[in-house]
């Protein structure tokens, strides 16, 4: 009678205990349509077995429908991808497959709970830990979320309303910005916050970006006002330790408000290191990563008291410089940064790459005014340097 008796393979598939569908995709079906389910997909999206038969995949949810190209195209290999679903308000661990032509198995799995004891395990700390959908924005949080920052256990927009409620408008940019290059540039933020409150929490986001349909990042809140260094903590960028583009700006608008009324000389100097990214595909994250702490050691100890030093994002620098003997003084300045940060990255066989850096400089006195102008005016000195052949610098 064999394995499974007289039960025939609809009856095996409808008593497994895993959520199993079938799935037409040839030409003839502008959408893919459900040919078969069994119970526990029933079950699992709490929806009725006959509401699903000869159902457009859609009825689903639409984030699996999204994917109906790719289900389309899947000859001899499989799809396996985590998704949100937001009728259902779970986390499916989704598993394609192709079974013959013009069908694709469809297996789910409920991965809500091995995510909350995934993020549980990041830190013991009493942080709120919650699961992001890059693509819509949808956040599954822990309770210690809900106990710091209130709201339900499930969060729609929940990054985007935090933002925009929540965060001290001046950092709010510093985060949007970040979150804009995120997780294509970076797959790692790490920020501190201060809060409409008053209150300063730390932000990590990390986006698991072994697969390429993979659309989930884990991050986590953690209130650091009592920190004894809270202060310093949100004001500085964390990977360098220097100031980030909020706090550098607030010193360097009263920096030049004080260049006016004392008739000094001072200058803004922006560095950007070439061929940057070549770093970061050919080497590594981390080889970029100790890169830029390196240049930030460097700026450290070659610039002392008065002089303010940033890190605005990326492979940028800020170097505001106060009182200088004369313009001239700027143009040593920059020989020696050329130098300084000059260097070769060895790379596993292929040729060293060779770090250089543009440099933009723009004084004070003559296009100050505030933080925003002089910077775009050494933004512009910059992008001069780069036409030029990079690797110098220029004076606006």
């Amino acid at each position: 009678m064999g394995l499974f008796g007289k039960k025939n393979k609809a009856e095996v598939l409808d008593q497994c205990g895993i959520a199993f569908a079938l799935i037409r995709t040839d030409e003839k079906t502008p959408e893919p349509v459900i040919t078969y389910a069994n119970f526990a997909m029933a079950d699992l999206l709490h929806m009725e077995l006959a509401d699903l038969i000869a159902k457009p995949l859609s009825c689903l949810d639409e984030t699996i429908a999204e994917n109906r190209e790719t289900l389309k195209k899947l000859s001899d290999t499989s799809l396996t991808c985590r998704r949100y679903l937001e009728k259902q308000g779970i986390i499916v661990q989704l598993t394609a497959f192709p079974v013959e032509n013009g069908c694709v198995g469809l297996l789910m799995q409920d991965y809500t709970e091995v995510v909350r004891k995934l993020v549980k395990g990041i830190s013991g700390k009493e942080i709120g830990i919650f699961y992001y959908d890059m693509a819509r924005d949808i956040v599954i949080a822990d309770t210690s979320m809900i106990r710091h920052f209130g709201g339900g256990d499930r969060y729609d927009g929940f990054l985007a309303s935090f933002v925009k409620e929540w965060v001290d408008e001046t950092y709010a940019d510093l985060l949007r910005a970040q979150l804009e290059h995120f997780p294509s540039e970076n797959d790692l933020i790490e920020v501190n916050l201060r809060m409409k409150n008053g209150r300063f929490v730390h932000l990590s986001l990390s986006a698991d970006l072994t697969s390429k349909e993979e659309t989930l990042a884990v991050g986590y809140l953690e209130d650091i006002s009592n920190a004894p260094t809270f202060a310093e903590q949100a004001e500085r960028d964390t990977l360098t330790g220097l100031f980030h583009t909020v706090s550098a700006k607030e010193r360097i608008d009263d920096a030049i408000m004080a260049c006016y009324d004392s008739g000094r000389i001072d200058a803004m100097i922006l560095l950007d290191l070439d061929h940057f990214d070549s770093v970061n595909e050919t080497c590594g994250y981390e080889a970029g990563d100790e890169m830029l702490k390196k240049v930030a050691e460097i700026l450290k100890n070659n610039f002392k008291g008065k002089d303010i030093i940033a890190r605005p994002g990326g492979d940028a620098f800020i170097v505001y410089v106060s009182d200088l003997n004369d313009k001239r003084s700027a143009l040593q300045i920059c020989r020696t940064l050329n130098k300084l940060v000059t260097h070769t990255v060895p790379r596993e066989n292929a040729e060293p790459l060779r770090i250089t850096a543009s440099i933009g400089v723009a004084f004070s006195c003559d296009n100050g005014g505030n933080y925003e102008k002089l910077y775009q005016s050494a933004l512009a000195a910059l992008e001069e340097t780069k036409s030029n052949g990079r690797n110098g610098y220029t004076l606006a």
